[in-house]
């Protein structure tokens, strides 16, 4: 029988760092998110590794930057590594605007907002 008296479960270590997140998170958008319109979230794309680089994700990504694009609206993301996401997302017109630090008691996960503003089609 395992006791977890003083320590936090794994459910709990996984639950206090998405607040973390979400908290550092809702700052972050607070001062990127000024347009009133609101802006297109690419929240949580993810490819599996043995099917990375083939281009699923930018098919995935530019569906969400043609209807944005369609209906003048800016698009936001965060990616969870600079190395190689942010020269990927910067070749699909996104900018980076800030990195976001989540510390949970010394253990930081970076996230860095990138935004694209909406582009006329050709």
């Amino acid at each position: 029988m395992h006791r977890f008296s003083a320590k936090r479960s794994y459910a709990d270590l996984g639950k206090q760092r998405y607040y973390i997140w979400k908290t550092k998170q809702a700052e972050a958008h607070s001062e990127i998110w000024t347009d009133p319109r609101g802006y297109y979230f690419l929240n949580i794309m993810v490819v599996v590794p043995e099917q990375q680089g083939k281009g699923i994700g930018k098919m995935l990504a530019r569906e969400v930057t043609k209807k944005a694009d369609e209906e003048g609206r800016k698009c936001y993301l965060e990616s969870s590594r600079d190395v190689p996401n942010i020269g990927i997302y910067e070749a699909m017109g996104f900018h980076f605007v800030k990195e976001m630090n989540c510390d949970d008691g010394g253990e930081v996960c970076k996230l860095y907002c990138m935004v694209r503003e909406p582009q006329k089609e050709p």
